[in-house]
């Protein structure tokens, strides 16, 4: 049995061919077949059977067309014309003429004679049934193909993917007839099997309907419950860590900030799961400047105490640095070792180490680590931290704004979830869209900012198309050469065509107070602390995503006080980006925005491989992207 160009549609293996769904039913049924044309509808959706009175060719125009008029029992008449490939439709209509002919299409008017719109030919032969629509793929496989192909195969297939379903799923016989039988029948007593057959061979349009939304609720299900075992790792004896009780409070007291109860709280959390023998998978998240670092550091240097070894990932080197620079200066016992590519004080024999990616590199491959840190882990791929990850590490997963797969786990799949939501400070951080009518405003207000003492930093984030790009990075110079000139000496560029030493010092510049505006091209969101900034300008933040602008948002008044974040739009964006951005602009806490964020695009690729970080899922039908409807009748009723 060979697939052919069904592989196109996303089908791999033949027991897969009743996963492929129909998007539609036409009703073929003699009762649902319009004979008169008398009462024509337009905008209604029908199948039409007439005498096929005559037919004309047009040629000389883009497209060619071919016009047929269709009698119907009372002698009223419609006009169908098809478009294009008119060789194609003669090859049906020379052997059709005078004698009675069945096609879809839209009723409708023209020049106040009937219509119908979009004319389609199916197989006469399935006349009587209801038949199910398939997706196509343009200038691949047309949908009726499909259709053909399936008929032929479904058979022998939908026995085998019931059987592979069971073996998914693990459902007892009971379970099986409970869950699609009560369903689809009312009764009880069906399959998977006869579920499957109903898809594709439904008695009417409406349980065919419902059968697709049932299976689609079963592949919910079996992602929900992949997703728990993944949330709740197993339990293994050698994972417990012995940390003393009163350690994480005495590992506070050495340093010089005050953490708050809550901050207190969350270490105690973690270091409760340490001691745990079943690893640990806990969600931190906090927003920037709650001190969610200090927490994890708490944690690691708990473990470090205790005899365990420490892995901390960043995204990059600024801040593999500055997190072992406030380590070292909290803790100078931990003396944590830095791995960030080909530089750093790499000493793998050290029981704490810091670094980028490098460490999936460089790190020896049998090295156990009790503990991995994943800070602002939205930057990192699902298989990039699991390479990290033993059967005895515990993860600790570190965000201000987690992606909407996290979010999905932490929601729906039981993932351990910490949160820090007070701030060290009192702040406020306002956030507004800015258009191209108010430009001069916006400019004014970045010079006051700077003006009285404050820091201030804009990004141009680069489009995806080579020429645009060089506009936008032409329009970032332009920024930096006028911005130089009303502060001479005070600004600086990053783009990236700068080495990472030159990016550090432009970011050490903002630091250490010799410049007061940063332009960039790149998002630096991630872990930069200037103390003084109270201004961040985005200029095309639709290009951005949800999360990364809430990144950048929160470098903004990190020592307190009122900050700005001003989206600007240099002209018209689309009702869909629109409609995100507003999400930012009214939502603040990280966690929330997250949400938002999930709903937004999708739960994302759990309880499978985790190669897609949002929308796709690890369904086992094909292109099923899991909607909140779904999962919400799965938890109520099957959960």
């Amino acid at each position: 049995m060979t697939l052919g160009k069904l592989k196109a549609l996303g089908i791999t293996a033949t027991w897969q061919l009743p996963l492929l769904l129909p998007k539609a039913y036409l009703d073929l049924r003699e009762q649902a077949i319009v004979d008169s044309y008398a009462d024509w509808q337009e905008g209604k959706d029908c199948v039409v059977r007439g005498i096929l009175s005559n037919y004309t060719v047009t040629y000389g125009v883009v497209p060619s067309r071919l016009t047929l008029k269709l009698v119907d029992i009372a002698d009223r008449s419609i006009i169908a014309t098809f478009f294009g490939n008119t060789k194609c439709h003669l090859s049906i209509v020379a052997v059709k003429i005078n004698r009675p002919i069945v096609i879809t299409g839209t009723m409708g008017y023209f020049s106040g004679l009937p219509i119908l719109k979009n004319p389609q030919w199916f197989n006469e032969v399935n006349v009587g049934r209801i038949m199910p629509i398939y997706p196509g793929k343009t200038s691949v496989i047309k949908p009726e193909t499909v259709f053909d192909q399936m008929q032929e195969l479904l058979p022998e297939a939908i026995p085998m993917c019931a059987e592979r379903l069971i073996d998914e799923l693990n459902w007892t016989l009971d379970e099986e007839s409970a869950r699609v039988g009560l369903v689809l029948t009312g009764k009880g007593g069906a399959k998977l099997s006869d579920l499957l057959r109903t898809i594709h061979s439904p008695p009417t349009a409406e349980i065919g309907t419902n059968a697709v939304k049932l299976l689609k609720l079963v592949a919910t299900w079996n992602v929900l419950q992949r997703a728990k075992r993944e949330a709740q790792r197993p339990s293994s004896s050698q994972t417990a860590l012995a940390i003393e009780s009163g350690l994480p409070a005495r590992l506070l007291s050495e340093t010089s900030l005050t953490p708050t109860e809550e901050q207190r709280m969350v270490v105690e959390q973690i270091c409760q799961d340490i001691r745990s023998d079943i690893p640990m998978n806990r969600l931190l998240s906090a927003d920037v400047g709650f001190g969610k670092t200090y927490v994890a550091a708490a944690a690691a240097a708990a473990v470090f105490r205790s005899g365990g070894t420490v892995a901390w990932l960043c995204p990059n080197q600024p801040l593999a640095v500055q997190t072992r620079d406030a380590i070292s200066g909290w803790w100078p016992d931990l003396a944590p070792s830095l791995v960030i590519g080909s530089q750093g004080n790499s000493d793998f024999e050290a029981h704490f180490v810091i670094g980028t990616t490098a460490l999936l590199h460089r790190m020896p491959k049998n090295r156990l680590v009790n503990l991995l840190v994943c800070d602002e882990s939205q930057k990192f791929g699902l298989a990039q931290i699991q390479a990290l990850i033993g059967d005895r590490t515990h993860f600790l997963n570190c965000t201000a704004t987690c992606i909407p797969r996290t979010a999905a786990l932490a929601t729906f799949a039981g993932m351990n979830v910490s949160r820090l939501t007070k701030p060290h400070v009192q702040k406020s951080i306002k956030t507004r869209l800015v258009t191209r009518a108010h430009r001069n405003q916006l400019f004014e207000s970045l010079k006051r900012t700077i003006l009285a003492g404050h820091q201030a930093l804009v990004v141009y984030p680069l489009a995806e198309s080579s020429d645009q790009s060089i506009k936008d990075r032409k329009s970032a110079e332009g920024a930096f050469k006028l911005w130089s000139t009303i502060f001479p000496g005070r600004v600086r560029y990053i783009h990236g065509k700068l080495s990472d030493i030159d990016k550090l010092d432009a970011v050490r510049a903002m630091r250490d107070n010799h410049a007061d505006l940063l332009i960039s091209t790149t998002a630096i969101e991630v872990g930069i602390d200037f103390s003084r900034l109270r201004h961040v300008v985005v200029v095309h933040p639709e290009r951005l995503g949800l999360n990364t602008l809430h990144q950048i948002r929160g470098r903004v008044s990190r020592k307190g006080g009122v900050g700005r974040c001003d989206l600007y739009l240099p002209k018209d964006i689309a009702p869909e980006s629109l409609k995100r951005l507003e999400i930012l602009v009214r939502c603040s806490d990280g966690f929330e925005l997250a949400l938002e964020n999930m709903r937004l695009q999708g739960i994302g690729d759990i309880g499978s491989s985790g190669l897609a970080q949002s929308g796709q899922t690890g369904s086992f039908i094909p292109g099923h992207k899991i909607n909140f409807k779904e999962i919400n009748w799965v938890i109520r009723r099957w959960l």
